[in-house]
């Protein structure tokens, strides 16, 4: 973003601004303030798990899986030491959310996150569902 943006105005009406496929359409939306070890949570039961048909990975693989998606949300590059992310994690504003639009099933894989970094000039979002089900448009889902 060209300017910095003010860690209060992190939230679902900015996120609506963004204009992400998972936010469009009718419906309602909601963001809440979380924190970088739910959304770590968040990312490892996702992985471990599988979503709802299963095939998850294993827990070391899911543990690498989540705090690989950790680090690009962050926008950290693979080298950086464990600690450094550590710390570094909670200088981010990090936002959960959910809408009820087309995109989202609302079925337990659905997930959705986003980060303000420290300068709070880069946003990164992250948006899952679990299914195989065309876009309203007919095209295949992202």
């Amino acid at each position: 973003m060209p300017a910095p943006l003010h860690p209060g105005d992190f939230g679902m009406a900015f996120l609506q601004q963004l204009r992400l496929g998972c936010l469009e359409g009718d419906g309602t939306a909601v963001a809440c303030v979380t924190t970088p070890d739910d959304v770590l949570d968040e990312l490892f039961s996702a992985a471990y798990h599988g979503g709802v048909g299963g095939h998850g990975q294993g827990g070391a693989y899911a543990r690498l899986h989540a705090w690989e998606s950790l680090y690009a949300l962050m926008g950290l590059p693979a080298d950086v030491p464990f600690l450094d992310a550590v710390r570094t994690a909670p200088d981010h504003r990090w936002v959960r959310f959910l809408a009820s639009t087309p995109w989202f099933h609302h079925d337990t894989a659905d997930l959705g996150l986003a980060v303000l970094d420290p300068s709070r000039t880069r946003v990164a979002v992250l948006a899952a569902t679990d299914t195989d089900v065309t876009a309203p448009d007919g095209s295949a889902r992202p």
